[in-house]
Formats: structure tokens, C-alpha cells, sequence
């Protein structure tokens, strides 16, 4: 008999004291102990708070020197395109000055010739070196916007970089109009049977009428490109 009370006593303690492990480890897990109260499970699962960096927060915001920096980038990639341009457009320009001379008896047949030679043999590189630069450069439509909390002389930069890169812009978009021009003559030219140029004549005459306008922006736009002050460096 008390063989069998033994037995049955011994696994009610261990039960007992197994229950009331679960409990203190429970608590403990929960952050609890003597006077510290239980963190909420719900709490513990969920991730810490972390301050928002999409912008909306102290951590997203773009300092002004920041800001300064990625304006200045923004116009000397843009005036990088810009300068790429210049050759083919002088080219270009050269190409049609040559007609226009040879129209008003200004210059010889062979004189024009020549002149027409060199610049179609510097066509190809034109071409390439423009649209190597122009592909190079992808625009930040968010570059050189006013900043909060920024300095006077810090708003005074930012002012003068935004005037410099609306300028180059513009000179930017009638480049890129005179360098297509340019590059529909240089595929016409290679294509023009040498031995039959009644029907390229015909065409590149209509050419030649129609380039001065966009050479004629673009140079209007280079001129009061260099009326505008440089971006302060």
C-alpha cells in the first residue's frame, strides 16, 4: 500500500513542477520578472519602429550640400553633351556654308568639293562621339529644385545652376536638331549612287534649303548660353 501511494505521488509532483516551469519561462521570455511587467506577445512579434526613409522623415531628406552637389553634376553633364555636339554641328555647318558660297558664286565647284569631302569624311566620328556622350547622360528631372533651410548664398547657387542648366537645355535640344540633320545627310550621301547625282542633287539642294533653321536656333541658343553665368564650382 504505501508502495502504491509513492508511486502515485511521484508523478503528480513532477507534473506539479513541470507546470510551474512553463510558467516561469513564459515570463521570463516576456520580458517579465520580480516588478518588471510582461511585454505583450503581439509587441514582441512585430518588428522595431524605424524611422521612415522614403522621404517623409528626417532620414530621407537631402541636405542641402547635397542638393548643391547634384545640381552642379547635372549642368556639367549636360554642357559634356553639349561640347560633344560641337563638331559635328560646325561640320554641318560648314557642309551647307559650302552650297550657299557655290549658290552665290562666292567659291569654286572644286573649292565646294573639297570642302564637302572633309567634312563627310569627319561625319561618321560627328555621329558617334554625340550620341556617346548624349546615351552617357541620363537627365534628373529633380536637379538643381530650391532646398528648405538652405543659406542665402546656398539659394543664390542653386538659382544660378538652375538659370545655367535651362540655358543648356534649350542649346541641348536644337543641337540634337541640327546633329539628326546632319546625320540624314551623311545617310543619303552614302547612300547616292556616284555615278548617277541628278536625284541626290535634287535632294540635298531641298536639304541645304531647309538647314539653316535649325542651325540658326542653335546658334541663337549658344549665344545667350554664353550670356548666362557659369554654375558657381
Amino acid at each position: 500500500m504505501r508502495r502504491l501511494v509513492i508511486w502515485f505521488t511521484v508523478p503528480v509532483l513532477l507534473l506539479v513542477m513541470g507546470a510551474a516551469g512553463v510558467v516561469v519561462w513564459t515570463t521570463l521570455n516576456q520580458g517579465g520578472g520580480p516588478g518588471t511587467p510582461a511585454i505583450p506577445l503581439a509587441k514582441q512579434a512585430g518588428s522595431p519602429d524605424k524611422t521612415p526613409e522614403d522621404g517623409s522623415g528626417a532620414t530621407g531628406k537631402q541636405s542641402v550640400g547635397e542638393a548643391i552637389t547634384t545640381c552642379r553634376r547635372e549642368v556639367a553633364l549636360a554642357e559634356s553633351v553639349l561640347a560633344a555636339a560641337g563638331d559635328g554641328v560646325g561640320h554641318w555647318r560648314e557642309h551647307v556654308q559650302a552650297q550657299t558660297d557655290l549658290s552665290l558664286g562666292r567659291t569654286e565647284e572644286d573649292e565646294a568639293e573639297k570642302i564637302w569631302k572633309r567634312t563627310r569624311q569627319a561625319g561618321a566620328s560627328d555621329v558617334a562621339k554625340y550620341q556617346t556622350a548624349k546615351s552617357g547622360r541620363k537627365a534628373d528631372g529633380n536637379a538643381c529644385r530650391p532646398v528648405a533651410d538652405a543659406e542665402d548664398d546656398q539659394v543664390e547657387q542653386l538659382k544660378m545652376c538652375q538659370a545655367r542648366l535651362s540655358k543648356v537645355t534649350s542649346a541641348l535640344t536644337n543641337a540634337d536638331l541640327a546633329m539628326k540633320d546632319w546625320q540624314r545627310q551623311l545617310e543619303e550621301l552614302k547612300d547616292a549612287d556616284e555615278d548617277n547625282l541628278h536625284d541626290y542633287e535634287d535632294s540635298w539642294l531641298d536639304t541645304w534649303r531647309k538647314a539653316p533653321k535649325n542651325l540658326d536656333r542653335y546658334s541663337s541658343a549658344m549665344d545667350t548660353l554664353a550670356k548666362t553665368k557659369s554654375c558657381p564650382r
